[in-house]
């Protein structure tokens, strides 16, 4: 049975990757939503 701190880090990680990639994948073209916000103002050119 896994400890206590795994069970709340492993969904942790999986969430935070997957918001990753949801971010650093580029949107289709002409599409604007919340992901491509974050994008623009994170990577700021």
């Amino acid at each position: 049975m896994p400890e206590w701190w795994l069970e709340a880090a492993l969904p942790s990680a999986v969430f935070g990757l997957m918001f990753l990639i949801w971010v650093l994948l580029p949107a289709p073209e002409g599409e604007s939503d919340f992901a491509s916000r974050l994008r623009k103002r994170i990577f700021k050119k």
